[in-house]
């Protein structure tokens, strides 16, 4: 048994990763259904007081345009300057992965639900109106969850252990009827920011650290150091770049690392104190230049020229309306 210390932004746990001989955990569950789109009236646009409680994740689902921020009360939309949220399903999205037919996630039901807590594994793919459950309904609620974009990879940290799946790092093909341990070997680092698997190549994933940018390209049997003396707070993987958050001294800054040549380009950010930390990124699907933040005390930001200009989309939680 090994212990981990993990961090998830800027809120530390203390965590115990166990190994197994047994390199597979199958849990009984069908695999994806087929993409669909929401129905009109699901989504409008939000009141002029609204506000973000939680941010959880964001990403650009479905391949489109609109961004998608998973909160504590539901998901929102923010497309063409305007924000939309949902009438109904406002479940707690945690370990919110946006990709190419939906999103993937796990977390609790909202108030009043019939749905188990926790949501275990889930995706959508009609932008949170419905959403498939396949496994651990009722017994996980993974945090720490990373899904490759236009594969079905899905790399997860469990600390909820249960009769099918124990303490540690896993990965599954298929959403959860197979698991798959992964060894880190060569992983040292004491604290954890995220997970970040690649949108193309399901065997690259990245860990950010206290260390620096951990990368592994065998699917997490071995791990090393990409870029080292970096204290992470939320890394996120393109088809050729890293995109990493880190705080130096009490700077907040956003690294751009090419992830073959590993050539960094520290890209402009808005002025961020070292209590408001970038905890999410998200890069757009087709175009590396439009890429959204969001920070510690519930701001968001967007760029669609690579950092040059940003556009404040929140203020402390509160929606900004064009």
């Amino acid at each position: 048994m090994k212990k981990w210390m993990i961090m998830m932004g800027l809120l530390s746990l203390t965590l115990a990763a166990c190994s197994s001989n047994d390199k597979e955990k199958t849990v009984d569950e069908t695999t994806q259904d087929a993409p669909a789109a929401s129905s009109e009236g699901f989504y409008q646009e939000v009141a002029t007081d609204a506000s973000i409680d939680h941010i959880h994740g964001l990403g650009y689902p479905s391949s489109g345009d609109a961004l998608m921020v998973a909160s504590h009360h539901g998901p929102l939309l923010y497309e063409e300057g305007t924000w939309k949220e949902t009438t109904g399903e406002k479940h707690d999205y945690m370990g919110f992965q946006a990709v190419a037919d939906g999103f993937v996630s796990s977390g609790h039901p909202e108030p009043g639900s019939d749905y188990e807590n926790p949501l275990g594994l889930l995706k959508s793919t009609d932008a949170g109106e419905t959403f498939k459950q396949y496994a651990f309904e009722g017994e996980i609620d993974f945090h720490y969850l990373a899904a490759s974009y236009q594969t079905d990879r899905i790399y997860v940290f469990n600390e909820m252990p249960t009769d099918n799946l124990e303490n540690g790092f896993f990965y599954t093909d298929d959403y959860g009827q197979k698991w798959t341990t992964m060894d880190m070997k060569g992983f040292e680092a004491e604290m954890m920011s995220n997970m970040a698997a690649h949108p193309e190549t399901p065997e690259t994933v990245a860990i950010g650290t206290e260390r620096g940018l951990y990368v592994s390209t065998d699917a997490g049997e071995s791990f090393s150091l990409l870029k080292d003396d970096m204290y992470i707070t939320y890394v996120t993987l393109s088809k050729g770049h890293a995109y990493v958050a880190e705080l130096v001294d009490d700077k907040v800054q956003l690294v751009q690392i090419n992830l073959s040549s590993k050539e960094e380009k520290t890209l402009s950010v808005p002025q961020l104190a070292k209590d408001n930390a970038i905890t999410y990124i998200a890069t757009h699907p087709t175009n590396d230049k439009e890429i959204s933040i969001s920070t510690l005390q519930n701001d968001v930001y967007q760029t669609t020229d690579g950092g040059a200009t940003w556009n404040q989309l929140a203020t402390g939680g509160k929606l900004t309306k064009e």
